[in-house]
């Protein structure tokens, strides 16, 4: 898309300053919304630049402005994902430190009784008294607690607000098969799991999160308002007794039903061009060639469901003599999802070569049949018969 043509977009300061607070650093926040650009294959990274003009709140192209939005939402909602996978170690917490902020604002944030040089000493590498270190060790694991109590704060939130919003939907990922597994699975007294549900409703209903400040880490959930507080609560109470006396019609259970889990084997063959699904034709090794797939049902626990797999394990140039498949073989069929967009991106055509040629075939015949036909030459209709007999032909061979 041409410059001039790009949709232009402002991000709120408020947002910007939320961002900032959870990440410290602009170059982080950059870093992190530039790996989706990275990741997609039709777009870039973007250059700093343009990044900070967003955060400065000047118009920018909106998909700069939709990717911090899309950011600011994640850590809202998965604020652990963009942490130290671990709390604060005894060895090595200076580099522990490095990967959150720098020295200036650690000892900011921890108020520690060490001097700005001898914690900046400190948290290059060189030595500081134990007592002052074991402060700073201290320090730091309060404050870790404080954050990852806001961080479950939020993620409790989070899941609440997925749960709810797949209520009555027979998924593994709804408040109907979360209860069901608390009362019926996990033996939860009903009273408590109808104050666990209305909780959750009105975390996901009746409150509002942002980031959490990394300076002070606190409960990041807002109450929206106290209005109808009440009403609310009857509400979500009434909604928890119907599925609980209608015995949880739309929950998965979380527990495995018998199965049989035996595997079978199936014998198949690849197609040709004919079967390409991309403008490419990127399955030419598996041309002709049969293959054997062993097929097998497992549980899913993530969807509650019995789910199938398959694993190509051998195949064969003549369905007779069978080996291991190489690593391209093992794959499979590739319907090149990604160069079938790109076509219809670039040029509006996604169609694979064998679709291209077929059509141009029928569109040339139709034109010779006329030409047959209708030529004013004598010749004329003799070499467009000819053509029309190789381009039948050449179609015949395609179908």
């Amino acid at each position: 898309m041409a410059k001039e043509e790009r949709v232009t977009a402002k991000f709120g300061k408020g947002y910007a300053a939320q961002l900032m607070a959870f990440n410290i650093k602009k170059q982080r926040i950059v870093d992190l919304c530039n790996v989706d650009f990275e990741e997609d294959l039709f777009d870039e990274a973007k250059d700093y630049s343009s990044w900070n003009r967003a955060l400065n709140g000047k118009e920018v192209w909106e998909g700069i402005v939709d990717a911090l939005h899309s950011l600011w939402g994640a850590q809202v909602s998965h604020p652990r994902k963009y942490l130290p996978d671990d709390g604060p170690p005894d060895d090595g917490l200076q580099d522990w430190m490095k990967q959150i902020a720098t020295a200036p604002w650690w000892l900011d944030v921890l108020q520690v009784s060490a001097s700005q040089s001898a914690f900046n000493a400190w948290f290059s590498g060189r030595p500081m008294g134990k007592a002052k270190v074991a402060e700073v060790k201290a320090a730091v694991d309060d404050w870790w607690a404080r954050l990852m109590a806001a961080v479950e704060r939020a993620e409790y939130a989070s899941l609440a607000a997925e749960l709810m919003d797949s209520k009555g939907q027979k998924t593994a990922r709804s408040i109907d098969s979360h209860i069901y597994t608390k009362v019926v699975e996990q033996g939860m007294e009903v009273e408590d799991a109808r104050d666990l549900f209305v909780d959750m409703s009105m975390k996901a209903y009746r409150y509002h999160a942002r980031p959490i400040d990394l300076a002070d880490p606190q409960d990041p959930l807002r109450k929206m308002d106290d209005t109808h507080d009440e009403m609310y609560r009857s509400d979500f109470v009434k909604a928890f007794d119907d599925m609980h006396e209608a015995g949880y019609p739309n929950a998965l259970p979380s527990i495995a039903p018998d199965f049989d889990a035996a595997p079978w084997f199936e014998v198949k063959r690849w197609g040709g061009p004919e079967n390409e699904e991309c403008p490419k034709n990127i399955n030419e090794e598996l041309y002709g060639l049969w293959y054997r797939v062993k097929y097998q049902r497992y549980w899913n626990a993530d969807f509650r469901t019995v789910a199938l797999s398959h694993e190509i394990v051998e195949v064969s140039e003549d369905g007779e003599e069978w080996r291991s498949p190489n690593k391209r073989e093992t794959r499979g069929w590739d319907p090149g999802t990604v160069l079938f967009m790109r076509g219809l991106i670039e040029d509006g055509d996604g169609r694979s070569q064998y679709e291209r040629e077929v059509d141009e075939l029928r569109s040339k015949i139709k034109r010779l049949r006329f030409d047959t036909q209708s030529a004013f030459k004598a010749e004329d209709r003799a070499t467009a018969q000819i053509e029309l007999t190789a381009a039948e032909k050449r179609l015949g061979e395609l179908r």
